[in-house]
């Protein structure tokens, strides 16, 4: 595995996650001969040199806000260097899912658990506020939750002080850049206020909000129409929260001043924490939201202009009349409902046209699917045929038996919803790296940015974009009847297609924030003349209307040079109108 030593000292050795600002490794200090995590700091693309000075400013300014802090529930950082044009920060290394990882794969935490979070986090930042810094990106992916221990609940770390302030520090916003998680910012930075204190305790509410209930409070689909909610906007229902909902309405309570302080948070979250015994019964009784829908928490930088002007041009939303049962809200007109809580019916997807096999000594061909998927009515897998193998080599689907007939809706006898307006899914223009084109399907309208280098190229009726000289190939599928989850489509249809890839080892198979929308990553390696790995990206839309997969495809050796493209090829993704 081919390693990158970074200021002399350290050795990068895999990646623990890639978010809106960067990659975060896990690395070696080769000095002290210990494990460490380092976060590479990458900046959005289409930036002044003035917004670039600043985000650098900012990276510095987060080793010396957080070096500061002493308390068990703050990541320690340790240096701060800088190779080329990024600069690295080096941390204690945490051996911890997310808690956005958790939400997703587990489901929504109980009350009490969430109280107890609440009160570490309340403790962290507690600490830092009495420094003079607030965080100001205080959200579940910046939460670690580690294992518990000896049956005593593990330890709960706030990382990531990205963008700190503290007294002395330049203004982030005096270039014009809102820099936040759209749904856990809070309405007075949207605004364009000072953030104090009260906006990180704004921010913890909705952070808790999510962990309880599954979802975040506010949540339109796209950074813009997420902030004008949170500006104008009702936050979701509560469904789940129980004991916990008069503090997050205190904590997210819109005018700061009305705001729950930490002293009024500890008091009401340490009964609940304490109270194991009483919050099981009321947790058993309340129906948890379903794990997989968490909308994607990265880190954004949306101009201020575009954000007040979509704020002004909001309708106030109404609440809803007191002792009402728990239903979706409403909200402003330019904002989709909040996704159900049901399940999606089963996945459909349309076949690809299978190639004729390739004559020779190779002639067992891999079918590299996409998704095999349950067809209702005649209840038969399909294959997504793709292109095959290092040289394209056309696919032959795969035989498989016929799964167990599809589960029925978890309400059936409710009506379906009406057809979502076109304004629920925006399509703002596509926005591409210097240097890169940006391609426009012609029949569906979807777009993406392809970088120099490749070539795009048509196989089985899909459209596929593949480098010559390294061999990286990226193919997109479509279908516009998506009718299950994308994990449950790949749980069903992995195990169809395994035995036709000669040595298949499947890496990962889990849900992934990729832009808000319910999506999941199958990650595989297969032989075919050398080995190849694969990254299959499956996700649907967020009006539920089409669902699309991005099927990433590079030689073994190469993945972890090539990795970073592929996100950036996907993050400029856009769908059509």
């Amino acid at each position: 595995m081919q390693t990158r030593l970074v200021a002399g000292r350290y050795r990068l050795l895999s990646p623990l996650g890639v978010g809106g600002m960067g990659t975060v490794w896990r690395a070696e200090d080769v000095v002290l001969g210990r494990e460490v995590a380092v976060k590479e700091v990458t900046f959005p693309h289409g930036l002044t040199d003035e917004e670039r000075e600043v985000l650098r400013e900012r990276t510095r300014r987060e080793a010396r806000a957080a070096a500061r802090l002493d308390h068990p529930s703050a990541v320690t950082v340790f240096d701060v260097v800088e190779e080329g044009d990024a600069p690295y920060l080096v941390m204690e290394l945490v051996e911890a899912r997310t808690l956005s990882q958790v939400v997703r794969s587990d489901g929504p935490l109980s009350p009490q658990r969430t109280a107890q979070v609440g009160l570490a986090l309340l403790g962290a930042l507690e600490t830092a506020h009495a420094q003079g810094i607030v965080h100001r990106d205080v959200k579940p992916g910046n939460v670690l939750l580690c294992p518990d221990e000896g049956g005593r609940p593990g330890r709960v770390v706030l990382t990531d002080f990205g963008i700190a302030s503290s007294p002395g520090d330049p203004s982030i916003t005096s270039t014009g850049l809102l820099l936040g998680s759209p749904s856990y910012i809070a309405p007075e930075r949207a605004k364009g206020l000072p953030p104090g204190p009260e906006s990180d305790l704004w921010s913890l509410g909705a952070t808790l909000f999510t962990a309880v209930e599954g979802r975040p409070p506010y949540d339109g689909g796209e950074p813009l129409l997420t902030v004008t909610a949170v500006v104008t906007g009702e936050h979701a229902p509560f469904v789940a929260a129980g004991p916990l909902a008069s503090v997050l309405e205190g904590l997210l309570a819109r005018e700061p001043e009305a705001r729950l302080d930490v002293a009024a948070a500890r008091a009401a979250l340490q009964p609940l924490a304490e109270s194991a015994a009483a919050t099981t019964a009321q947790v058993a009784a309340a129906p948890m939201p379903e794990p997989a829908a968490v909308p994607s928490d990265r880190t954004t930088a949306l101009p201020m202009r575009e954000v007040r002007e979509a704020a002004q041009a909001s309708p106030q939303a109404t609440p809803a009349a007191a002792g009402e049962p728990a239903a979706p809200e409403p909200v402003p007109a330019a904002l989709p409902p909040h996704p159900p809580a049901r399940p999606r019916p089963p996945l459909v997807l349309r076949p690809a046209s299978p190639g004729p096999a390739r004559a020779g000594p190779n002639n067992r061909v891999p079918v590299l699917a996409l998704a095999a998927i349950l067809l209702v009515g005649a209840a038969a897998v399909l294959g997504f045929a793709l292109a095959g193998g290092p040289d394209g080599a056309p696919d032959v689907p795969p035989a498989a038996a016929p799964p167990s007939a599809a589960a029925p809706s978890a309400v059936p006898s409710e009506p379906p919803s009406p057809p979502p307006s076109p304004s629920s899914r925006p399509t703002p223009a596509i926005a591409v790296p210097a240097g890169w084109t940006s391609y426009t399907d012609d029949e569906r309208g979807w777009s993406i940015g392809v970088p120099p280098g490749f070539t795009q190229g048509t196989r089985n009726d899909l459209i596929q974009f593949r480098n010559d000289d390294t061999r990286r190939t990226l193919r997109v599928d479509y279908t516009d009847a998506p009718k299950q989850s994308a994990l449950a489509a790949w749980q069903a249809a992995s195990p169809q297609f395994a035995g036709s890839l000669t040595d298949y080892q499947q890496l990962r198979l889990e849900n992934v924030n990729y832009k808000g929308l319910d999506a999941a990553d199958l990650e595989f390696t297969y032989f075919d003349q050398t080995t190849l790995r694969v990254l299959d990206r499956t996700f649907i839309t967020a009006d539920g209307e089409e669902a699309f997969a991005l099927y990433w495809q590079v030689r073994a050796e190469d993945w972890e040079a090539a990795l970073p493209l592929f996100e950036q090829m996907a993050a400029t993704f856009q769908p059509g109108a």
